[in-house]
């Protein structure tokens, strides 16, 4: 009997995979429709938003779930978390009596305990079946889809795990709106080697009749989108030509930007840190334009939903005096956006990184970029248990000799202890700014350090 929270982390760790046992994505989604039958599709019975993309996807989503929550009651489902479990799970509510915890919109733990008491009788009949255990990620899907579904949602925004085609939330089977902020390089060894491949994939959650909004540039991959929707007779609005954005100014308060697509909004004032932060934006805006007319929102919501937007872990700064800024950026291109977004935010300032990497990521190239703007390294490492298993970030002492390599006159230390490396870097910012990036694990390894 699952009767506490602690107790229900612990019960969801028996549904971490094997990483030497690997199985077809369509035997992941087909256990995951029948999973969702076992508990009566829940996730039918409110609208959805579904957003996917390589980078920006959970951002979007906030966005988007911040924006809807001015007028309506909208469930939020993202990953990875950083502290806690209950962040993949949240519900915004504005009108109605207060269901979330800690005024941070996550569920409380007693709703998700009562939640995943529910969800056992099904795990269990699944289990019995020729398809065997579901995974982590699998469980608190459908934990999600039900949370939503007891809460009574206007409507849910639904962030992909990995890829598109064969994810676990792509059980949905006609969102309101399919969302693809942009496609790059990330997951190579499951998605495919090209930006090609892995847009095949993210856009198998473009259903028929849907409307769908892209942020994506490249036009070997607009093609593929675009031929996606013509098949299943899909509607894209596409960054640059159905609408568009313009940064005005950008300062530690946030950003301010203009807006252009089926409604022109000028000076919108967004609090998220990072000049990307503003594409993610306009995906939002765009995403709440196309939805049908009855969940329509005025010009005075949007601006507050921006305004009001926060997540933790994306250009966060945990202080001021010293500068240091949390950042989960873990492939080239956001260590680019956020290397670029410092620059233009702090153009004196010295940039001392402490880094760590997930072992399964392209480290040379996320290297290359960052040595660009930051000659100061401070490598430590994480090792913890996800939802997908053991997750090891690369030796950092294979880092150096990487790092090394690409620029010889590099100040690099290792020390793999989190809290050490923390302390020590700490030390050495003195008036100029320290980031703590590379992965969104290490940026929660550094919060529990600090109990944040």
């Amino acid at each position: 009997m699952i009767d506490s929270f602690p107790a229900a982390v612990k019960f969801l760790e028996n549904y971490i995979p094997d990483p030497t046992k690997k199985f077809p994505g369509e035997l992941g989604l087909l256990r995951m429709r029948t999973l969702m039958e076992f508990l009566g599709n829940p996730q039918d019975s409110y609208p959805t938003i579904h957003v996917g993309g390589t980078s920006g996807k959970g951002s979007a989503a906030t966005l988007i779930a911040s924006i809807l929550s001015q007028k309506y009651i909208v469930g939020l489902h993202t990953s990875p978390h950083l502290v806690s479990i209950r962040e993949r799970i949240k519900i915004f509510s504005k009108n109605k009596q207060q269901v979330t915890d800690n005024n941070k919109n996550n569920i409380s733990e007693e709703k998700f305990v009562h939640i995943l008491q529910e969800v056992i009788s099904a795990i269990q009949k699944l289990e019995k079946s020729e398809l065997g255990k579901p995974s982590y990620f699998e469980v608190v899907t459908a934990m999600a889809f039900l949370a939503f579904q007891r809460e009574e949602m206007d409507m849910a925004v639904i962030e992909v795990g990995m890829g598109g085609k064969f994810d676990a939330t792509n059980v949905v089977k006609k969102p309101l709106v399919a969302v693809l902020t942009n496609i790059g390089l990330d997951h190579t060894e499951v998605l495919g080697d090209t930006v090609e491949k892995i847009a095949v994939d993210k856009s198998g959650i473009i259903k028929s009749a849907v409307e769908v909004v892209s942020g994506v540039t490249q036009p070997s991959v607009i093609k593929i989108i675009e031929t996606s929707c013509r098949e299943k007779g899909a509607h894209l609005s596409l960054l640059g030509r159905d609408f568009s954005y313009s940064l005005q100014s950008i300062s530690e308060g946030g950003s301010v930007f203009d807006y252009q697509g089926k409604h022109s909004y000028a000076n919108l004032n967004l609090t998220l840190q990072g000049s990307y932060q503003i594409e993610n934006a306009a995906i939002g805006i765009r995403c709440i334009e196309v939805l049908p007319e009855k969940f329509s929102l005025s010009e005075s919501q949007i601006r507050n939903g921006l305004k009001n937007a926060t997540i933790a872990g994306r250009f966060e700064i945990l202080s001021k005096k010293p500068l240091i800024i949390l950042d989960g950026a873990h492939n080239e291109d956001k260590i680019r956006a956020l290397m670029s977004s410092l620059r233009t935010m702090y153009p004196k300032k010295t940039i001392t990184t402490l880094l760590a990497i997930k072992n399964d990521k392209r480290q040379e190239a996320m290297l290359r970029v960052l040595l660009l703007y930051c000659k100061k390294i401070i490598l430590t490492k994480f090792s913890l248990t996800t939802d997908m298993g053991e997750t090891l970030s690369f030796p950092p002492e294979e880092l150096k000799k990487t790092i090394l390599t690409i620029d010889p006159t590099a100040e690099v230390q290792v020390l793999p202890d989190v809290s050490i490396a923390l302390q020590q870097a700490k030390r050495e910012i003195k008036r100029d700014l320290l980031l703590i990036t590379g992965s969104l694990y290490l940026v929660g390894e550094v919060k529990k350090v600090l109990s944040i």
